[in-house]
């Protein structure tokens, strides 16, 4: 039997790890290996307790702050934020009835800190169930107001009805509070999409083949986590989101290419590549990460992926460090992810207008290092999971004025919208249109 404080106490330890830094996967990882917790039942239910937590935490936090005196929830101790912000998402939004949790939360409380802290918190469980916080609306503009109702930043709601229009913006947002869609890709170098999908219905695992990719399987059900799987562990599959999928399809890298990827880490992208290329070829991988790049080399071993070259740099150095053009190169750029807060809602709540600007200096370094290393009539690939213009549309525009001998070509296959400002080469996706994280994408030809 899982106890409830149990449960609890995982989920709250979670959310304390996200705060300092650490994706959700990489919490979770880091509990469950503390704790020994082996149940996948237990895990499952931690997991999804903290990313729908996580998935309205300006709701949840706005809630705590208007029952709380004299101060603020960014005052709290990080678990003690993180036992509210549990103990709010039962009661206000799945309307579990208190008399079920409200004494494991304040006992975890005592039992780490004492009873005066668990009196304070005790007081603010009780405040805020009593609290009719409706009134509290009449105070907020519209785009507040929609921001907590729909658990989105005040800021991105401004933008996206900017972006697409108020009645698409709110479709977008309200699939993004939906649970997302699973993708896998099949390594066709050791398999066929069809025979794999006949062996993960043994392991009672039921996908189905993409009808725009032939590589991608939309997973309908799986009794435990695909990672798991002999075929996982044997990189016959690798999980990965059928946007991220399509950028290599639309790079169509062919055999004997010499491809370079500037941000390669973690390698879904990379060993892609390597598998279009049928291991013939080379692929130099680039990234600044050693963590990620470690990560890359697994994934590039698991599925006997032999001509990667990776190679630990900051890719905006990178055109003092190779004398030779590339066939095709593959900027899978750092972005904001606003494309991606459907699978990864802690996201939400890390980006702002001041991190795009940065990160857009980043692209653009990224873009000018790349020019010089393209090939006459070779192919450039960019490419963000984020649905900002700054990022896409206008960085594309700014490349294309100062580097004539580049032109844009149609990024087929074609599953999204055409691009903005009238980009119409490039192509976008949305998680409400596509079923898929946000993804743009711009494929680039160099004039011979």
């Amino acid at each position: 039997m899982i106890s409830l404080e149990s449960y609890f106490n995982l989920a709250s330890l979670t959310l304390t790890e996200i705060e300092n830094g650490l994706s959700a996967r990489l919490a979770l990882k880091k509990i469950f290996s503390r704790y020994g917790i082996t149940n996948r039942k237990l895990r499952s239910k931690v997991h999804a307790l903290v990313i729908e937590t996580i998935r309205r935490l300006n709701y949840i936090d706005w809630v705590i702050n208007i029952s709380l005196e004299g101060t603020s929830i960014s005052q709290l101790h990080p678990y003690i934020r993180s036992i509210l912000r549990l103990s709010v998402y039962l009661l206000k939004l799945l309307s579990i009835q208190p008399t079920q949790f409200f004494t494991v939360s304040i006992g975890l409380i005592a039992k780490e800190f004492g009873r005066k802290d668990a009196g304070f918190v005790k007081a603010i469980l009780y405040e805020i169930e009593r609290k009719d916080i409706t009134s509290y609306f009449t105070r907020l503009s519209e785009f507040e107001k929609i921001g907590l109702q729909l658990f989105h930043p005040t800021w991105f709601v401004r933008y996206l009805f900017r972006l697409i229009g108020r009645s698409e913006a709110l479709k977008l947002m309200r699939k993004n509070n939906s649970q997302p869609p699973r993708y896998l890709r099949v390594n066709t170098l050791k398999i066929d999409p069809d025979k794999l999908q006949r062996k993960l219905l043994k392991e009672k695992t039921v996908v189905t083949i993409d009808p725009e990719l032939f590589d991608v399987l939309h997973i309908q059900k799986t009794k435990k986590p695909l990672i798991h799987s002999p075929y996982y562990k044997n990189g016959f599959f690798y999980i990965q989101n059928k946007a991220s999928a399509l950028v290599t399809h639309i790079l169509n890298p062919k055999e004997n290419d010499v491809v370079l990827d500037m941000c390669a880490a973690p390698g879904g992208k990379t060993t892609h590549i390597g598998q279009f290329m049928k291991n013939k070829g080379e692929i130099i991988a680039l990234d600044s990460s050693s963590k990620r790049m470690y990560e890359l080399l697994e994934t590039s071993r698991r599925q006997s992926i032999e001509i990667i070259q990776p190679l630990l740099i900051d890719s905006r150095s990178v055109s003092f460090v190779f004398k030779k053009q590339f066939d095709k190169v593959l900027i899978d750029a750092p972005c904001s992810s606003t494309g991606a807060f459907w699978s990864r809602p802690s996201r939400k709540w890390s980006v702002n207008r001041r991190l795009i600007k940065w990160l857009n200096q980043i692209q653009w370094s990224l873009l000018e290092r790349a020019a010089s290393l393209v090939r006459s009539k070779g192919i450039l690939v960019y490419s963000t999971c984020s649905l900002t213009l700054e990022e896409n549309e206008m960085i594309i525009e700014r490349f294309l004025k100062l580097n004539p001998d580049f032109r844009l070509t149609k990024a087929t296959p074609f599953l999204g919208i055409l691009g903005f400002r009238g980009l119409n080469l490039c192509q976008r996706l949305f998680p409400h249109v596509n079923d898929t994280d946000g993804f743009f994408i711009a494929k680039l030809i160099r004039r011979s």
